[in-house]
């Protein structure tokens, strides 16, 4: 480790924890102090004299007092058009991941939901809209803008306008929120208008806030950022600056780290109504021993008329589309669990793990055990 040689400033309007972790895994490893006044107390040190700061900020006063410092910035965000060097997410990637993720799952209809004009709002909203465009698709954009009588915190107002908003989007549609506290909106917004998620409207979010993701009625998807990195690389970025070197001509943008699926995205896109409903029984029941049967019995459809719908919509008869969402659902307990093959199979529905491994050889050319490992990648 480095002898203390640096006293850094970290200003933070907020913050996840996630990015602090970065930011103190940096510190540690190159001997900083740093000082967290406006982090932990809501204080701007006037006065301070260090070496460097590291911004992430908005507020008229933060940015005026950060421009205030004699010290190199490196600022973590893109909330501002400072003219400090930055390092903060690609939001405009993660509009686009959005969108690829959205589209895999067979929707036609789209939509996205900010209630703020900033940057960050911004990027991730062309991201999104320009990925759908690229395959000739279009996305209603739900933005709450204030004015008149209209206040940003008035919820019962924004709930009254988010109600009808959402009545007239063509259903079933794919929802993009731009953060995961918008997408808990949404999500309250529908139980209260009667409107199904996900099969009426999927919901994706941005940041991976347990919090909000794990707490509500319906757990929330959202795109995974990788905030530590994020505070990492800033933090190093800003030892560079210091130690002499010229800061970077563009921002240094940080790929989205994928999708954490929950149940507010799972689902697959119909129109048909009988069609939707044996997907949704099929999503619901596939660890049971269910089959064609089953499915039938649940629709109302007679064995026939079932697999003709499936086909029209999908492209697929029952009991393939039930595999593929067995074969899914084993691939994330794979990646995500400790679980023997055998245990997996059965909290699937497939039954054995001979069963399982027929499936993985014919699909994916190798074994479960192979591709939980990472010598393969299915997709």
């Amino acid at each position: 480790m480095k002898e203390l040689t640096r006293a850094i400033l970290l200003v933070a309007e907020w913050g996840d924890h996630r990015l602090q972790l970065g930011v103190a895994r940096y510190a540690k490893q190159a001997g900083w102090h740093l000082n967290l006044d406006a982090v932990y107390n809501n204080v701007l040190p006037q006065g301070w004299r260090g070496d460097g700061c590291l911004a992430l900020m908005s507020d008229e006063n933060y940015v005026g007092f950060v421009h205030s410092l004699d010290v190199p910035v490196v600022e973590i965000s893109q909330q501002t058009d400072s003219p400090f060097p930055k390092v903060h997410e690609d939001n405009h990637a993660i509009g686009v991941l959005a969108a690829e993720y959205l589209l895999g799952l067979g929707f036609g209809h789209f939509a996205c939901y900010r209630t703020s004009p900033l940057n960050v709002a911004m990027s991730r909203i062309h991201g999104f809209s320009s990925r759908l465009s690229e395959v000739g698709h279009t996305a209603t954009e739900i933005a709450w803008s204030p004015r008149g009588r209209r206040r940003q915190g008035d919820w019962d107002q924004r709930l009254k306008w988010l109600s009808t908003e959402l009545q007239a989007l063509p259903k079933p549609v794919a929802l993009f929120c731009i953060d995961d506290c918008m997408a808990a909106d949404i999500i309250e917004t529908c139980m209260h208008c009667g409107i199904r998620i996900p099969d009426d409207v999927s919901v994706l979010g941005v940041g991976n806030l347990e919090l909000a993701c794990e707490a509500s009625t319906v757990p929330i998807s959202s795109i995974r950022i990788d905030f530590e990195s994020v505070g990492f690389q800033a933090a190093e970025l800003l030892d560079l600056i210091l130690d002499g070197k010229p800061p970077p001509a563009e921002p240094i943008l940080i790929p989205p780290a994928g999708i954490a699926v929950r149940r507010s995205t799972y689902t697959l896109a119909v129109e048909d109504p009988a069609s939707r409903k044996a997907v949704r029984f099929m999503l619901d029941n596939f660890a049971s021993p269910i089959n064609i049967n089953d499915i039938v019995t649940a629709t109302g459809l007679n064995r026939r008329q079932i697999t003709y719908a499936l086909r029209k919509e999908l492209g697929k008869p029952p009991a393939e589309l039930l595999e593929d969402i067995r074969i899914e659902n084993a691939c994330k307990l794979l990646e995500k669990t400790n679980y023997p093959v055998k245990r997996v199979a059965y909290e699937t529905g497939l039954g054995t793990a001979l069963r399982l491994q027929r499936i993985f050889r014919k699909r994916f050319a190798t074994t479960p055990s192979a591709w939980r490992s990472g010598s393969i990648c299915a997709t």
